[in-house]
């Protein structure tokens, strides 16, 4: 088909003409093959457009995919988020209950005790329904509901004032000196070594620090609601009158003074200036 050839001459301005041969079947259809070669050079350029925007397609695709996946583990992680607070907020409500009920015990202890605290009591009459938005104020209310009963239960006298074991009780005894006949005893006493120091078992204020009769030494400490408490055959006192004292503080040190057979610590406690059995107080 390419063996046939034809000569084509060619002028250039200057220069001896040229001749070119070229095959001769080139010249006759030159027409066709021009035509194919332009749409041979079109379905390529078409060819690879597609396959480009195929390719852009996919990164586009591959992208969105990922922003979603971003997004899908973004709502799964905000759904355990809610329910982590759900259960959250379930387990705040029955400790909410839990000091609820504890302190309707100690309102009951209390009124045992001739105290009238009427701590206020929430979730009364009817449920109360506990969310997000007001657990935060709720958490608080609890907060100084309970630093208001610790404020109240510091003024109660409370506990033991020496860890010696008790020698004698409340209440009618034998005589310990003539070892015949009963005599009222009005408190507790403690066996205890000389100088062991004696605390206040409540927060209050220093009404009498000195020597008294068969107390001997004595401490005497007035606290709130109607309660006083008595530290007695001290061999020193170490506070003074009018001095406030908080539950714990060495009030003075055990001794043998006053109408006393031995080294020991007596003690009393008042209510409404009524003597009465300690040892109700040693736990609550």
């Amino acid at each position: 088909m390419f063996k046939k050839k034809s000569a084509i001459q060619i002028r250039i301005e200057g220069n001896h003409d040229k001749s070119l041969e070229i095959p001769t079947v080139l010249l006759k259809y030159w027409k066709q093959i021009s035509i194919s070669a332009v749409a041979l050079v079109i379905t390529l350029i078409g060819s690879i457009a597609y396959f480009a925007a195929i390719k852009k397609a996919e990164d586009v695709s591959a992208k969105y995919q990922a922003a979603l996946d971003k997004i899908n583990q973004k709502n799964e992680k905000l759904n355990s988020t809610q329910l982590e607070t759900q259960q959250d907020i379930l387990e705040a409500k029955k400790s909410f209950m839990k000091i609820d009920s504890t302190i309707q015990s100690i309102n009951g202890k209390m009124k045992k005790r001739g105290i009238n605290t009427k701590l206020a009591i929430a979730n009364t009459g009817g449920p109360v329904e506990i969310d997000e938005e007001n657990i935060v104020m709720l958490s608080e209310y609890y907060e100084n509901l309970l630093a208001n009963v610790e404020k109240k239960m510091s003024s109660i006298p409370l506990g033991k004032p020496h860890n010696g074991s008790i020698t004698s009780r409340f209440g009618y005894r034998v005589n310990p000196f003539t070892r015949r006949g009963r005599e009222m005893h009005s408190g507790i006493d403690f066996k205890g070594r000389m100088g062991d120091p004696i605390r206040a078992t409540a927060d209050g204020v220093i009404t009498f620090a000195g020597y008294e009769g068969q107390y001997g030494y004595v401490v005497k400490v007035k606290h709130k609601h109607g309660y006083e408490t008595r530290y007695a055959h001290l061999v020193r006192t170490q506070v003074k009158k009018g001095q406030r004292v908080e539950a714990g503080t060495v009030v003075g040190l055990l001794g043998n003074t006053g109408r006393s057979t031995g080294p020991h610590l007596h003690y009393e406690i008042l209510k409404d200036n009524k003597k009465i059995n300690p040892e109700k107080y040693f736990e609550l």
